[in-house]
């Protein structure tokens, strides 16, 4: 079996504005530990502990898993995100930022 990610709650995630939004990207059928994992929004790769000026942008990984914080959501975090690691099948989420209630 081909070792392939998921990000939880995919296809679509809703979050709203100011919120903190978090992608968790799930490893399945790795045989060894990840050596990196690459964000995208887009076709841009995410810059790890960036401050953007609406909220910064965490990235944790271990072995099996990455987790993508952006402290504060905001309208340009909505788009298409994938989690690409390292010899795995990449995965993609499309989020939505919402305003208020």
């Amino acid at each position: 079996t081909e070792a392939e990610a998921e990000i939880l709650g995919a296809p679509e995630k809703h979050v709203k504005l100011g919120t903190i939004l978090r992608l968790v990207c799930i490893m399945h059928h790795t045989t060894e530990a990840l050596s990196y994992v690459f964000w995208y929004r887009g076709n841009e790769m995410i810059n790890y502990d960036s401050e953007d000026g609406t909220g910064s942008v965490i990235v944790e990984s271990d072995d099996h898993t990455s987790v993508l914080m952006v402290t504060r959501a905001s309208r340009h975090h909505s788009g298409n995100y994938t989690c690409a690691p390292s010899n795995t099948k990449p995965a993609s989420i499309l989020v939505h930022v919402l305003n208020g209630e």
